[in-house]
């Protein structure tokens, strides 16, 4: 049994009540992140940021590659092939998130060192759009159809060599052999940064990667989370205790594990459908319960991304509906949760009722979770 599988199991033995918050994984309503990076000029500079902590402090206490190479540097290699040797426009997230000034003298650094090398002709024409492409080959009478790597092989084979250098003068990075070894060492680098999991970033897990038991960083970070989980939901913290969960359920999808997958998919459902939230205090039950029914305008309702979870996972399973409900009542059985407004099997027919959109059978089971909770707790308005 792989560690991996260790954690897997032992986090399943033994539930614990998890619940989130409304503006969490897998929801539309939650606040959106700008769809593309900001950008700045070569020089990073801080402007009223004072807290970044500048990536030559954080290398003090990180560890060094094998290769020589701090977490930084790692991350900046995976992005070299998009940066031209001059007059580059860097992402803010250099500064803000990881504290690198200056991108260009770390890129010139890694060239020295030979882990990037000048890019040819053919990485230079590989930048630019395929309107340029189609452009160029447009003035030279050329067949315009076709993907883009096509566009770019017809150039290099039916126009000269020469007016292509001036025409496309501009080169950018290339990994070396030594570079694309010091990259694939680091799998973790390019990983997190890409796949935000609680407060891990580079500098975070490049830590915890370097503590024993040593082992690959998809289990570093199943562990992690495993444990975040255990002490979200020591501090009564249940949003935080089931957003761990829904990443856990992303990890197991990038595993390719489905059956696993909707399981966790499953105590997301469970807690969502609670109407727990961080912090939960009986005393203050009363505040949010003037929120918990009817159906419509409900915060205690499935967030629109898990339904398509769902969905997404009976389809690459092929379940029926009927092995579906018993595949996720398996695991909504196991549950405990200090409050829910559902009973597991109620739960379930929840998930069916909005994968059919069915707002009537909703509003009637709300109804009836309303009276329900109206005779637990006679004392509170809802």
């Amino acid at each position: 049994m792989s560690i991996f599988d260790f954690f897997r199991k032992k986090s399943v033995k033994g539930e614990q009540p998890l619940v989130q918050n409304k503006v969490s994984m897998g929801n539309s309503k939650q606040t959106k992140l700008p769809s593309s990076p900001i950008k700045v000029t070569t020089q990073i500079m801080s402007s009223g940021t004072d807290d970044i902590i500048p990536a030559e402090k954080r290398i003090k206490n990180a560890n060094v590659s094998k290769h020589g190479l701090y977490p930084h540097e790692v991350l900046i290699l995976d992005y070299a092939g998009s940066y031209y040797t001059e007059g580059n426009s860097f992402q803010g997230f250099w500064w803000y998130k990881y504290g690198v000034k200056n991108v260009d003298n770390c890129l010139h650094s890694l060239l020295d060192r030979g882990f990037l090398q000048i890019g040819d002709l053919q990485s230079a024409i590989e930048k630019e759009t395929v309107t340029v492409l189609k452009s160029e080959l447009k003035k030279y009478g050329l067949k315009v159809s076709g993907k883009k790597d096509e566009l770019v092989q017809r150039l290099l084979v039916e126009v000269s060599h020469g007016e292509l250098n001036s025409r496309f003068a501009k080169r950018t990075y290339q990994l070396t052999e030594l570079g694309k070894e010091a990259l694939g060492g680091e799998g973790y680098v390019p990983y997190i940064h890409r796949h935000p999991i609680e407060d891990l970033d580079i500098w975070s897990l490049n830590k915890i990667m370097y503590e024993p038991p040593y082992m690959s960083y998809r289990d570093k970070i199943w562990g992690y989370l495993n444990k975040r989980s255990m002490e979200h939901f020591s501090v009564r913290d249940f949003g935080l205790y089931r957003n761990c969960r829904y990443h856990m359920y992303l990890f197991l999808i990038e595993e390719k594990r489905l059956k696993d997958a909707l399981g966790m998919l499953s105590e997301v459902v469970f807690y969502d459908l609670s109407g727990l939230g961080n912090n939960y205090d009986p005393q203050y039950l009363y505040i949010f319960a003037k929120n918990f029914f009817p159906y419509k305008g409900s915060t205690v309702t499935m967030a629109p991304g898990i339904t398509s979870a769902v969905i997404q996972c009976q389809k690459e399973l092929n379940l029926t509906d009927a092995e579906l409900k018993t595949a996720m009542l398996d695991r909504m059985n196991r549950l405990s949760a200090p409050l829910h407004l559902f009973t597991p099997e109620e739960c379930v027919e929840v998930v069916l009722m909005e994968i059919r959109e069915d707002t009537d059978a909703l509003t009637k089971l709300y109804a009836k979770a309303k009276r329900r909770f109206k005779q637990s707790f006679p004392e509170i308005k809802c």
